[in-house]
Formats: C-alpha cells, sequence, structure tokens
C-alpha cells in the first residue's frame, strides 16, 4: 500500500478518534462507579414508583403537572421496557446525556478536532465543566439544543436565516420544552442573535421559539396549564428568599470565570496576529450569547453553566476550525497526530479523579429498611420525612422509590406549602439552627420521623423528639415511644 493510499483514510481516523474519545469518557467515569447525588436520583426513582408528585412530596396544590414530563415519560418507558431498577437508569441518563451533548457538536462541524480542542480547553480551564457534564439531569438536553440552535444561526452574514434554521428550531425547542420544561429561557438566543445586528433573523428566531415552545408545551396534554405553571415555578424557586444562603447554590452568582475570559482573549489575540483581525468573531450570535450569558450569570451562575459555557465551547471550536484549517491539511498525519493529542488531552482530563469528583460519594450511606440498625427508625406507613435539605430527599427516595411515606422537602423549595416552607427559610436564616424545627415537632405524628444534618456531632436540640445516628452526620428523630427508651448517642470519633 503506498503513502497516497493511507493517507487517503486519514480524515477518516480523525473521525474515528474524535467519536471514540467522546464515547470512551462516559465509560470511563462510570466505571469508577460514578452517581450524581441530585436530580439524577430522584428522576429515575420516580420512574420506578409509578407515582405522582403529590403522592411523593408534600405539595402546593398549584403544580399538579410533572416539571419534566418528557424525560420522567423516557425513563419510565426504559423502566417498563427493560425492567430495570433506578441505579441502572441513573447510569442511563448519565451517560447518555453525557453523549448527546459532546456529540451534537460534530454533526456541525467540518474538522471534529476543533471539537476535541474546545472540549480540551474547558476541562484545563473550566474544570467545573466536566462534572457539570455527567450529572444526567434533563438540562444537559437543553444545553445539546443550545449547541445545534448556536450552530444553526451562527451563519447570518446576510441577515436571512437558513432553511433547516427554520425547520429544525422549533422542534429543537419543542424538545426541550417537553423533556426540560424550561421553554422560557431558549428566548435568550434571540436577543443573542439581536445583539449581534440582525434583527430580522432574531425576529425569525423569536417565530420559532413560540412555535416550538407552544409544541412542545402541547406535548405535555396541558399546554396552558405547563405554560402557566411553568412561569410560576421559575419565580417560586426565589420565594421569601432574603440572603444568598437560603438559595442552592447553583443559583448563586458566579466568579465572572476569570480563567475562560482568558482563553476568549487568546483566541481573538491568536486571530489578530495569524490572520488578522475580522469584527465578525465578536460580532456574531455565538459570541454574544456567551458574553450575554457571562454577564447574566454575575447575577446567578446557572446563566454562565447553562448558556454562556455551551457558547463557549461551540465559539471556541469555530476559531480552532477556522485555524486547523489554515494549518493542518485534511489528509496530513499531522492533522492525525495532532488529534491524537488532543483526544489523549480530553480523555485525562475529563476522567482523573481529580479532588475525587467521580469517587467521593462512593462511601455515601443510604436509609433503607434492611438495615438493622434503623428497625424503627424510618417512618411508618403514611408518615412523612420532615427533611431539612434536598439531599436527604435524593438519597433516601432513590434507594426506597415505592416506600410508602411522603417527604416535607423535594427536588425544589418553591413547591413546599407556604407554611412548611417558612419553617425552612427561618432555618436557612440562621446558619441551621435546629430549634426553628420546632413548628413541624408540633405537627408530626407517631408514624412521621425528622431526618436532619447535624455536622456538630451531637444530638440534635429537640429533645421533644428522641433521636437514632442513622448516617454519617445524619439523625433521625421520632416521637418518644416510652419512658424507658434513652436517646442513641453519637459514635466516638
Amino acid at each position: 500500500m503506498n503513502l497516497s493510499s493511507v493517507k487517503r483514510y486519514l480524515p477518516l481516523a480523525v473521525w474515528v478518534v474524535a467519536i471514540a474519545t467522546l464515547i470512551l469518557v462516559p465509560l470511563k467515569i462510570i466505571g469508577y462507579g460514578f452517581l450524581p447525588m441530585d436530580d439524577a436520583l430522584r428522576h429515575a426513582a420516580k420512574a420506578v414508583s409509578g407515582k405522582s408528585w403529590s403522592e411523593i412530596l408534600i405539595l402546593r396544590g398549584d403544580f399538579p403537572i410533572d416539571p419534566s414530563p418528557g424525560w420522567q415519560a423516557i425513563l419510565a418507558g426504559l423502566h417498563q421496557l427493560q425492567n430495570c431498577g433506578a441505579e441502572t437508569l441513573v447510569i442511563y441518563s448519565v451517560a447518555g446525556l453525557m453523549l448527546l451533548v459532546t456529540m451534537v457538536a460534530l454533526f456541525w462541524l467540518r474538522r471534529p478536532e476543533a471539537w476535541l480542542g474546545a472540549l480540551l480547553l474547558a476541562a484545563v480551564f473550566i474544570p467545573a465543566c466536566t462534572t457539570r457534564f455527567m450529572r444526567g439531569r434533563p438540562y444537559i438536553l437543553t444545553d445539546a439544543v443550545l449547541i445545534a440552535v448556536l450552530f444553526l444561526w451562527s451563519r447570518t452574514e446576510k441577515d436571512t436565516p437558513g432553511r433547516r434554521a427554520l425547520i429544525f428550531t422549533p422542534l429543537l425547542v419543542a424538545s426541550s420544552a417537553w423533556i426540560h420544561g424550561s421553554w422560557y429561557m431558549l428566548v435568550l438566543p434571540a436577543a443573542a442573535i439581536l445583539f449581534a445586528g440582525y434583527w430580522r433573523s432574531a425576529l425569525a428566531y423569536g417565530l420559532c421559539w413560540l412555535a416550538g415552545s407552544f409544541l412542545g408545551c402541547a406535548l405535555t396534554g396541558h399546554p396552558w396549564g405547563f405554560l402557566i405553571q411553568s412561569v410560576r415555578h421559575m419565580f417560586g424557586v426565589f420565594g421569601n428568599i432574603v440572603v444568598n444562603r437560603q438559595l442552592e447554590p447553583e443559583f448563586y452568582p458566579s466568579d465572572g470565570a476569570p480563567t475562560a475570559v482568558l482563553v476568549v482573549a487568546a483566541l481573538l489575540l491568536w486571530r489578530t496576529v495569524s490572520s488578522g483581525w475580522n469584527p465578525r468573531a465578536v460580532l456574531n450570535p455565538v459570541f454574544m450569547m456567551m458574553a450575554l450569558g457571562w454577564v447574566l450569570g454575575l447575577k446567578m451562575q446557572r446563566f454562565w453553566w447553562d448558556w454562556g459555557l455551551p457558547a463557549f465551547l461551540v465559539w471556541c471550536a469555530l476559531e480552532l476550525q477556522d485555524h486547523f484549517e489554515l494549518r493542518l491539511p485534511l489528509d496530513s498525519t499531522r492533522r492525525l497526530l495532532v488529534t491524537l493529542a488532543l483526544a489523549g488531552g480530553v480523555y485525562l482530563g475529563f476522567t482523573s479523579d481529580r479532588d475525587g469528583r467521580w469517587t467521593e460519594h462512593l462511601t455515601t450511606e443510604y436509609l433503607t429498611p434492611d438495615n438493622p440498625a434503623l428497625a424503627g427508625w424510618l417512618p411508618e406507613p403514611g408518615g412523612i420525612i420532615y427533611n431539612s435539605d434536598m439531599d436527604v430527599f435524593f438519597q433516601t427516595f432513590y434507594k426506597n422509590p415505592t416506600a410508602p411515606w411522603r417527604y416535607i422537602l423535594g427536588f425544589e423549595s418553591g413547591l413546599m406549602l407556604p407554611e412548611n416552607q417558612a419553617v425552612l427559610r427561618q432555618a436557612q436564616w440562621n446558619f441551621g439552627d435546629v430549634r426553628a424545627y420546632v413548628p413541624w415537632v408540633k405537627k408530626m405524628r407517631p408514624e412521621d420521623r425528622m431526618i436532619i444534618h447535624a455536622t456538630h456531632g451531637g444530638v440534635p436540640n429537640l429533645p421533644e423528639l428522641e433521636w437514632n445516628y442513622a448516617a454519617t452526620e445524619l439523625w433521625i428523630g421520632r416521637l418518644p415511644r416510652a419512658a424507658n427508651q434513652s436517646l442513641v448517642p453519637a459514635p466516638a470519633r
């Protein structure tokens, strides 16, 4: 076989290396035993339980529709098709969504090594993105939708949207609305297109967004009800919030992502030095979406994570693609070597167990009825778990999806009954002082339990209940059973 015959297969080899790398990354991470400890657990558990949220949580009456109906339908279908448990569903969620968000860009790029380069930049300079994409939550599908939308609308030099953009955008928005529920957030690319100076394209995108949002909400079977509930849910997240510590950490302001800013500045400088300045490097929808996500992230970091970061990846990939096409011939051996180097960097950057990010939860202690030490300490049928944080709900519901009890706090404090939310907010205001839970104690019945974290290691200061040290820094309290029954002390440390 002569050299020309070998060179003919080099472009194919580049694609094989890129795709293989993106497949191996989530498989390696799952091989550590990694499971996310938040919403992915409750989505899987709900699919296994076969229950509605009102049968799982003590809910307000104005949230009758599942906020992520499409995702729950997909997981329930997998559960029924394969008769698999919650853990298998979480693994499917983590691997499937990671593959989706990392693979979608390959449909739009001529040089897959440019996407590997963008992912490597993110892994090195924004390492939190590696765990962000492995959370197994439906927002990752919206990230993938945003990436596709940005590619569709990235070439609008004549302010005339292409036919593919007009056809696929409503379908992409509809899928996000049905699966994730945050249909209203996908209006942000319209603002990015407008800021880039393309008002006709911005108007066209806005119409596509409206059509897709209504189609996605219609798939729920409650188009108007789901639209209204989604907006109410968005504002309910911030209900009765006074200080940041009452928010979930993902709603805190970002730190401005200084390393990402440096990467963008370096790429702009590289473009200026190597091929001359082109204002379209910044006056385009992708850059504007990145900048918009960064600015809004200064108020709430999820804007940066969910909107700025995907745009950052797309913009970096397009910039690198231009450089690679100038310097790496399509069928050169050097191109394959560069791709192999980038692939190795992406694999190590994403899969290395940096700061225990993939193994820190392997020692998590779950509360299950088959633990003899918990005999009599888990709720009885019809009982309620008065939990102080969402982790208790995520982990306990995940291990006990069909258990005959409900939770006072689930996956969103905005869904709580107002009187229960007021107790939670008071405890958060007082830095977790357990005496704030006295109103809950007064409502408890013999079948109910209180499960709270106590980092000081001693019995929680609620003598109205008797307590059992159930897991690391986790206490279960119940109404006293007998006069001679003593408190169970914390284990010696």
